[in-house]
């Protein structure tokens, strides 16, 4: 048998990093247009909570209880600020601006919040629909549906919460809690 050897030039190794969910963008100093990022996974997300948030918006849209008043402003306020955080991603604004924040911290802590509020609002808005007479019988079954596309919008911005915690956890690896059930698998 012939005994084989390798130089140090031609072993090759290789290793694996993780990378985040979002696309990286380009080091540029200025204002620059990635439509890379909505091919991502947490781009299709932000694409769909916006669609629901039309959807519900749509559903719930003359408000005639005070249940259908709370339910409209947290779709309406979370609708705003997921198109305002689409476009900082479009524009790629995170680069472009030099300020000491910690975007994915605080879009990952305003996500979360929304979906706690998408919860209890779809949840209000379904019980005034059901309890109160106050809606014409012509809206409720629209408000019933407004409150079940609030259940999956609330379920949509939990998925971009998880995307979000994720990616921050990825690019912030020495933090205080290393939970193993919500680690990347190779």
């Amino acid at each position: 048998m012939m005994a084989e050897t390798h130089t140090k030039s031609e072993v090759s190794t290789t290793t694996t990093t993780t990378s985040p969910t979002y696309a990286s963008p380009q080091k540029s100093s200025g204002i620059s247009l990635c439509l890379e990022y909505f091919k991502t996974g947490p781009g299709i997300v932000k694409l769909v909570e916006l669609f629901l948030g039309i959807l519900c918006m749509a559903c719930a849209a003359p408000a005639w209880t005070k249940g259908t008043h709370w339910f409209l402003f947290v779709v309406v306020t979370a609708f705003v600020s997921t198109t305002l955080w689409c476009f900082i991603y479009l524009l790629n604004l995170k680069s472009a601006i030099n300020l000491p924040i910690d975007w994915l911290l605080t879009e990952l802590i305003l996500t979360a919040i929304f979906a706690v509020l998408y919860i209890i609002a779809s949840i209000v808005q379904i019980i005034s629909t059901v309890k109160k007479p106050r809606p014409p019988s012509r809206l409720k079954p629209f408000y019933l549906l407004s409150g079940v596309f609030g259940v999956f919008n609330m379920i949509t911005y939990a998925i971009g919460s998880f995307y979000l915690y994720r990616d921050w956890k990825d690019s912030h690896p020495h933090s205080s809690f290393s939970g193993s059930v919500l680690k990347r698998n190779p």
